[in-house]
């Protein structure tokens, strides 16, 4: 079908159309240059991510493991020996998890030697070539303190690896865990996707918040079902109860922040299950149960089944979390209007 406007009026038209003319046009529904009909504005303009169950495990196993190491090296150095039976789990915990994160890292990539070629260069400006680094790090700190813990419980035998592990713990344990426990929402936040790039200032505080509530809910899980000291089961209940109480202040800021764009993560039946079993279940829920225990003077005692319950739901809540946030991605990417949109 021909139109009934000249070749060069049409293009001297279409030219004179800014970004965010064609915006405002999408908004209103007219097709994006104020014309009634479905044009190639309405397709989408981004590519979004193909990830799948493997890297929504990846970001959750990762969070845990981050946690349990930080938790370990703390209990280590600043906890009084009750806390033993935390250090040894969390190690062992980290190490676990670090392997299991390269196994799904590398499932997700489909061949081995995609992950061994991500280490052939280093982009300090790229999140996803750090964060290849930053597993490296980590799963080495993590093998040295699991063989540390593994020598002092007569599982291993004794070998000169302080020498290595010391210099090379030193230099990068902090770090490298820290990151471990936030580059994830870094490496979301930066790209074109809009409901992560408005989220660019709270996703790797919200992922760091995050990883500290379900790794001291996985703690928690492991002395109640393994045995360990009441004192340093109240000392992981306060630490995911502060954590938790972050996290949900940063996801509301979050949601109150990023208006129109953010409506893929926080409305419709996906920002309904975040709302449900993150926000409330996840969150709120275990905090109330644990509230009394958290501010209580008192000596501490185990409660079995609460801690069995609060932990599986701060758990569950942080792997919708990190499920609503890579499908509200996608649902993103497909909405062009919100790409035409200024973010801020």
């Amino acid at each position: 079908m021909q139109s009934s406007q000249p070749h060069g009026e049409s293009f001297a038209a279409a030219a004179n159309y800014s970004p965010d003319a064609v915006a405002a046009s999408l908004q209103r529904g007219d097709g994006g240059f104020g014309r009634a009909q479905e044009t190639y504005y309405d397709h989408p303009i981004l590519r979004k991510a193909h990830w799948r169950w493997e890297i929504v495990s990846y970001f959750f196993v990762g969070g845990i493991a981050a946690a349990s190491a930080a938790l370990a090296s703390l209990a280590q150095r600043g906890g009084d020996p009750d806390d033993a039976e935390l250090v040894r789990n969390a190690r062992y915990t980290a190490l676990a998890g670090a392997l299991a994160s390269g196994a799904l890292l590398v499932k997700d990539l489909g061949r081995p030697e995609r992950f061994l070629n991500m280490l052939r260069i280093a982009k300090l400006k790229s999140p996803m070539s750090v964060g290849v680094y930053v597993l490296s790090a980590f799963s080495t700190n993590a093998g040295f303190a699991a063989l540390e813990q593994a020598q002092a419980d007569g599982l291993a035998p004794r070998l000169p690896t302080r020498r290595i592990s010391r210099p090379f713990g030193a230099l990068t344990r902090v770090p490298a865990t820290a990151l471990m426990a936030s580059y994830t929402g870094v490496l979301l936040s930066a790209t074109a996707i809009p409901v992560w790039y408005t989220g660019r200032r709270h996703m790797p505080a919200v992922f760091a918040c995050s990883a500290a509530t379900t790794g001291a809910a996985f703690q928690s899980l492991l002395l109640v079902l393994f045995g360990g000291s009441p004192r340093t089961a109240k000392k992981l209940h306060t630490v995911e109860f502060f954590a938790s109480l972050a996290e949900a202040a940063l996801l509301l800021d979050w949601e109150r922040r990023a208006g129109e764009t953010g409506k893929p993560l926080f409305t419709g039946k996906r920002g309904s299950k975040l709302k449900t079993y993150t926000l409330g279940l996840g969150i709120g829920l275990p905090a109330l149960l644990s509230l009394r225990s958290v501010l209580s003077r008192k000596p501490p005692k185990h409660h079995r089944v609460r801690t069995l319950l609060t932990s599986a739901l701060a758990l569950y809540g942080g792997y919708v979390l990190r499920e609503s946030v890579i499908e509200a991605g996608r649902d993103s990417a497909d909405d062009p209007r919100a790409y035409l949109r200024h973010p801020e």
